[in-house]
């Protein structure tokens, strides 16, 4: 029977410490989506959503992108409904007169994968939404009467 050399035991050791310091980074960089969220995850070769119902499933490895070819980038945006506010908007009746309105929209993100090529953050695309909101508001006000307006504000609501 032979006895372990000292080079055994040390390439051992650094075996069980290569073992402990994969498991603790696995365990730091695994990723649980949570239900009203999706995760558009990019990698050097393909863009893949994981999230609740997703065929990819609701977990994977956050591994940072300075290690290449496993490193990733991702976007985070939600599946259920959000709401956007302008408050105090100033917008214009037919004749140019300010007057000052609270818009609300709802919205909900049906292709998340579009949406993560056309945004890089949530807040790039809640910027996006208001832009189009402001312009809507006026597009749909500006042709009109601030009198008509202020009569008929719920058909103003609905469009």
């Amino acid at each position: 029977m032979e006895f372990m050399t000292f080079e055994m035991w040390l390439l051992a050791g650094v075996g069980v410490i290569w073992l402990v310091v994969a498991f603790v980074l696995a365990s730091a960089w695994r990723v649980v989506v949570p239900t009203n969220l999706v995760h558009i995850v990019q990698s050097s070769k393909k863009t893949t959503s994981f999230g609740a119902g997703s065929e990819a499933g609701n977990t994977y490895y956050k591994i940072p992108t300075f290690i290449p070819r496993f490193g990733i980038t991702r976007i985070v945006l939600p599946v259920n409904n959000f709401a956007i506010r302008l408050d105090s908007y100033e917008a214009y009746d037919q004749d140019r007169a300010p007057f000052e309105l609270d818009v609300i929209g709802f919205f909900v993100n049906k292709d998340t994968n579009m949406a993560a090529a056309r945004a890089s953050s949530f807040q790039e695309l809640e910027s996006q939404l208001k832009s189009i909101m402001q312009g809507g508001a006026r597009t749909i006000l500006a042709p009109h009467d601030i009198n008509e307006i202020m009569v008929d504000r719920a058909k103003f609501g609905k469009a």
